[in-house]
């Protein structure tokens, strides 16, 4: 079987996934049975199997519209879910652009953050694939959102992921990994696991490793790290895991803002809308997905000047400083509640004697919080 008739079949077994998710959970609202959850997931999952219109040449050389089924590379439609679709074409594209979501999205959001990948795609221009990566289990809540557990289980398969595309993909195509929010510490821990795209942007990142200050920490040649933070991004300000990327000097900072002009007129702030249409923000993502380097633009701001309020007074620093004090209680209290290397050995040894010990599956060693 070709690379071609392999990634065919991955979207047609995806496809048997979804209608058969479709016709349980049919049954079930037609018994009367389903719950709240499950008729939520069948209007998702009938969302997911509405077919993509496109416009495409017939024989005759007409421009007719057509309609096909989406691509999903793969897709979870049990609990939470999870979903990785194709927009375009992986095998011809020159360039590829991977989207990772951050916290508080599902199978019942997806569509969301498809819309996003397909505003990426348009913004980088023709020969662009996007790739929608959502195969973890995104937090949902501020306290889940506050581990970096989620990242470090979805790290080293978004790395395996990434070895397929570039199996599938044209020789000459350039990879993007591409990062919102809690989606930069997924990314960072598929490059330190090995994954070895072009080029990683983050946008809006609350840190991405402790104990690091440049991007040569974390990120090895080929691989070149841009980043954008907007000015108000509270959860860039917060450096929960870590130091925002955004701050480190190897690292190309992308203005938000058309630095050019006085008055942008798409402005973005805050922490959700760097993936506005026609802003500078996605405008500087496109152009680093389509290999545009020369015409990025940048700023240096910092924090206190993208949030001055009078007297010279600001609310990023101590938003920042409270947060960092918090993020180091949150670790020490986590810290204490897992096993030390003796115990953990110990409880080791007692699994392998098939007797249970207090305490075990609680946790390890290393990052994980």
């Amino acid at each position: 079987m070709t690379e071609v008739d392999q990634l065919a079949e991955r979207f047609r077994a995806s496809h048997a996934v979804l209608v058969a998710a479709r016709g349980r959970l049919q049954a079930a609202a037609d018994a009367g049975t389903a719950s709240d959850d499950q008729l939520k997931r069948l209007d998702t999952v009938k969302e997911l199997l509405t077919p993509v219109k496109t416009t495409s040449v017939d024989a005759d050389g007409n421009v007719v519209e057509v309609e096909r089924p989406r691509q999903f590379y793969s897709v979870d439609p049990e609990g939470q879910g999870r979903a990785v679709e194709v927009l375009g074409d992986l095998q011809t594209a020159k360039n590829i652009a991977v989207l990772v979501p951050g916290m508080g999205n599902s199978l019942d959001t997806f569509n969301g953050q498809a819309d996003r990948g397909e505003v990426i795609k348009q913004e980088a221009g023709p020969g662009t694939a996007v790739v929608v990566w959502l195969d973890y289990d995104s937090p949902q809540g501020l306290v889940e959102a506050a581990s970096q557990d989620a990242a470090i289980e979805a790290g080293p398969r978004l790395a395996e992921f990434l070895n397929e595309v570039d199996e599938l993909k044209a020789d000459d195509a350039d990879v993007t990994l591409v990062a919102h929010s809690y989606g930069t510490k997924v990314a960072v821990e598929a490059v330190m696991a090995g994954a070895r795209p072009k080029r990683l942007v983050t946008t809006g990142s609350p840190g991405i490793e402790k104990y690091v200050d440049e991007a040569a920490d974390v990120v090895q040649p080929p691989t070149r790290m841009y980043t954008e933070r907007a000015p108000g991004d509270y959860v860039s300000y917060t450096e929960w895991f870590g130091p925002d990327p955004a701050n480190f000097s190897d690292a190309i900072r992308m203005a938000t803002s058309d630095p050019r002009v006085d008055d942008d007129p798409v402005s973005v702030h805050w922490h959700n809308e760097y993936y506005r249409p026609n802003s500078e923000a996605l405008r500087n993502i496109g152009r680093v997905v389509r290999g545009d380097l020369t015409s990025i633009t940048t700023t240096n701001t910092s924090r206190s000047a993208e949030t001055k309020l009078f007297l010279g007074t600001s609310w990023g620093g101590p938003l920042h400083a409270v947060a960092k004090a918090a993020s180091k209680v949150y670790d020490g209290v986590v810290a204490l509640t897992k096993p030390s290397k003796e115990s953990a050995g110990a409880a080791a040894g007692q699994a392998a004697a098939g007797r249970p010990a207090n305490g075990a599956g609680r946790g390890s060693e290393g990052r994980r919080r």
